[in-house]
């Protein structure tokens, strides 16, 4: 009789506990853009883990760990009394960066949320290349900086050049964020300065193995005509930790032929291909 009393004892604490571990999870699923990219991120079948919420099927070592790691929580943590979890440091600094986040109720929200994973390896310091619209001829070189914050990806771009005619000094800041979307990566940025921009780059990596060039087309408005434009552009990678005062020495505007533009930039750019105005914007890259 002890031994039966003992055993539902077992049974019913087992049975609470896995009913906090649902709610705990469905909590920390509310905080993301969707279920489903959540699962896609983590690797785990949509299917499969509607069961972890409904409490139909507990996942396999191997999937618990998938979900501790993406939700950065520890095991013991996600197995608290759901009062408990609430109040948790856990949630705490999950309701934090949803409360400080202005962009994430915009429509763009979905695109930029749950980046860090994807753009992990691209994070980092990048000469970015292409043909000025503004300065025929010339190739203008900016550097773009990835950094993560609170989930997203954010781009922070600096251009700095002089004309070469009257020598007037042109300063552009761009703040953006990052996302991996279809193989790509989409860069969308805000002119801080004259605030009176947005700039789009759409980039493909040139190799999965190592990271050093990639290629794209960034569309924009040229800094003296307003007028509309897009043209080619190679980011190139410095990595993680670049000396950023070293990478501003060669942002400017240059020659094709100039020793400061790197060779295989300059043949991965090619001629220069610079559509904007009343042209038909189309070319391949």
């Amino acid at each position: 009789m002890v031994k039966s009393e003992a055993s539902k004892l077992k049974t019913t604490s087992s049975e609470v506990g896995q009913s906090d571990f649902c709610e705990n999870l469905r909590l920390l699923c509310s905080f993301e853009a969707s279920v489903s990219e959540a699962c896609r991120a983590m690797g785990i079948n949509r299917q499969q883990f509607s069961k972890y919420l409904s409490g139909t099927s507990a996942p396999s070592h191997k999937n618990m760990r998938k979900i501790c790691d993406y939700f950065e929580v520890r095991l013991a943590d996600l197995y608290l009394p759901h009062d408990e979890f609430q109040l948790s440091d856990v949630i705490t600094q999950r309701q934090e960066k949803s409360k400080n986040s202005s962009f994430s109720h915009s429509p763009l929200s979905k695109a930029f949320q749950g980046q860090t994973r994807p753009l992990s390896k691209y994070l980092g310091a990048y000469l970015s290349y292409f043909h000025s619209f503004s300065w025929k001829g010339k190739i203008l070189c900016a550097l773009t900086v990835l950094t993560e914050k609170n989930g997203t990806v954010e781009s922070k771009t600096i251009e700095r050049c002089r004309d070469p005619e009257d020598n007037t000094l042109f300063l552009s800041k761009y703040a953006g964020q990052a996302a991996w979307l279809g193989n790509r990566i989409f860069v969308v940025e805000y002119q801080e300065l004259a605030k009176d921009a947005i700039v789009e780059t759409v980039l493909y990596p040139m190799s999965r193995s190592r990271l050093t060039y990639m290629r794209g087309v960034t569309f924009g408005v040229s800094s003296q005509r307003r007028h509309p434009y897009m043209a080619k552009s190679v980011w190139k990678y410095l990595g993680p930790n670049a000396d950023l005062k070293e990478a501003l020495k060669m942002v400017g505007l240059h020659d094709p032929n100039s020793r400061m533009i790197d060779p295989q930039v300059r043949n991965y750019l090619g001629t220069s291909e610079v559509i904007g105005g009343s042209e038909i914007f189309n070319f391949e890259l």
